[in-house]
């Protein structure tokens, strides 16, 4: 996943025209496509053989010109959506019903509605799949947390008030989350590798030990961004890339 500040700039260089870097994002994406267009259809999906891969690449595409950052969706997000409805749209028109799982961005076929309407229709669905996706990956990351015996009060108890210091405690969460061998001890053993992690990291042993807790749940969080895109986009290390 690109750092957040890097999307951004790629997305504002979209929107004053540059079509060297709408290329670019499309490349850099294109794993993210696969995997969300693959899950959606519950099988592996091969470029140049299924279609439903080249609809994922149009919704994405559709995506970067629709995305309107005031929305408060991630951008990734919001591409993940349009996919999604795309693919329902195909599969609607595949087997001449509604898919199972909700509804999508054209979900209006038999209706004569207006332009207005369906701009409407399209921010409403937009709305409600992005604050049920908000919900289920709340309640998903609660009970992966749990397992390390954390609640969100404790996050919000051992959170750092400090910008300093919250900074050292995400550089540190950064490392343990994108080092393979100290994330896995991590899984394995409910425990934080602190020796390891003290000399990865190169600080103080007292710090890994009092943020524990956050250094842990920020550490999910950006080991596995894609399944929490939302709390993902609300972490990013100050003055450097997320």
């Amino acid at each position: 996943m690109l750092p957040e500040n890097i999307l951004e700039n790629m997305l504002a260089s979209i929107r004053s025209g540059n079509c060297q870097s709408r290329e670019d994002l499309i490349a850099e994406f294109s794993p993210f496509i696969a995997r969300a267009a693959s899950k959606y259809c519950g099988r592996g999906l091969e470029w140049g053989r299924d279609d439903e891969l080249s609809i994922g690449l149009l919704a994405f595409n559709e995506a970067i010109d629709r995305y309107d950052e005031q929305r408060g969706v991630p951008f990734p997000a919001f591409a993940r959506l349009i996919i999604k409805s795309r693919l329902m749209d195909y599969t609607r028109k595949q087997s001449r019903h509604t898919a199972a799982g909700g509804g999508s961005l054209d979900d209006t076929e038999g209706r004569d509605l207006s332009a207005l309407e369906l701009s409407r229709a399209w921010e409403i669905y937009i709305d409600q799949e992005s604050a049920r996706e908000r919900e289920e990956e709340i309640s998903e990351y609660k009970k992966v947390i749990g397992q390390f015996g954390i609640t969100f009060d404790d996050l919000v108890r051992c959170s750092p008030r400090h910008r300093d210091a919250r900074a050292t405690l995400l550089r540190v969460a950064r490392v343990l989350a994108v080092d393979e061998q100290l994330f896995a001890q991590l899984m394995n053993t409910g425990k934080v590798p602190v020796l390891a992690l003290t000399r990865q990291a190169e600080v103080n042993i007292k710090i890994i030990e009092r943020g524990r807790k956050y250094i842990i749940a920020t550490s999910i969080i950006w080991r596995y961004c894609e399944e929490f895109l939302y709390l993902c986009s609300f972490i990013r290390l100050p003055g450097k890339e997320s």
